[in-house]
């Protein structure tokens, strides 16, 4: 069975151009497609640029990495060559390049202009874990969005707040916020989970529309 190949394995049958190479070829995108949308995402996240967050960046990064896997994959396949390092990690490098050519053809400037000072990232960190990244608001309502969410932070149960500024004020791992609190991993997570769940019920109640989840 072609699923239990190896990622080299169905490499080289994809460059040897025979009958299997159609089959090896839809099983590594079956197998890549969501470890490169998520390696898109990060990296557009991590560019700290107000317009991707205004615009959506779930929503560009699904299209970046289709475009990539559409235009570039099947000749990155065709020359990849196993001394340069793992299948994974080569594919994650060419994303990000074409990513960032992708961003350098577009009109305004993305990637140099709105970028944002820290702590106001920050807290667009949380807004979009609260309202999802394909936010509906325009600037002025995302800066009214915060400043109702960092209120309603404040108020948080300290269980709840300490591992939401950890997570997202001081940018640790979910791993590093339980090592920091002492607290087992999977503590954590419920905290965390929780209080972002406490903090979308009071925006809905207060009139503001939030992603389904």
């Amino acid at each position: 069975m072609i699923s239990a190949t190896s990622d080299e394995q169905l490499v080289s049958i994809y460059q040897s151009a025979s009958e299997a190479a159609e089959e090896a070829y839809n099983e590594l995108v079956s197998r890549y497609y969501q470890a490169l949308f998520k390696t898109c995402r990060s990296y557009l996240f991590n560019l700290r640029n107000a317009r991707l967050m205004y615009e959506g960046i779930d929503s560009l990064a699904r299209d970046i990495t289709h475009d990539f896997m559409v235009d570039l994959l099947p000749r990155i396949l065709r020359k990849y060559d196993m001394s340069r390092g793992s299948l994974r990690t080569w594919l994650n490098r060419c994303l990000i390049n074409y990513a960032t050519d992708v961003l350098r053809r577009r009109p305004r400037g993305t990637i140099d202009s709105f970028q944002v000072e820290e702590e106001e990232w920050k807290s667009f960190r949380i807004v979009a874990e609260v309202l999802g990244e394909q936010s509906i608001y325009q600037e002025r309502d995302l800066m009214d969005i915060q400043r109702v969410l960092l209120s309603h932070l404040e108020r948080l149960p300290d269980h709840y707040r300490r591992p939401l500024e950890l997570r997202f004020w001081q940018g640790l791992s979910v791993e590093e916020v339980a090592k920091e609190l002492r607290l087992p991993l999977g503590t954590v997570k419920s905290q965390l989970s929780r209080a972002i769940t406490i903090l979308r019920q009071r925006l809905q109640a207060e009139g503001w529309e939030t992603e389904l989840r």
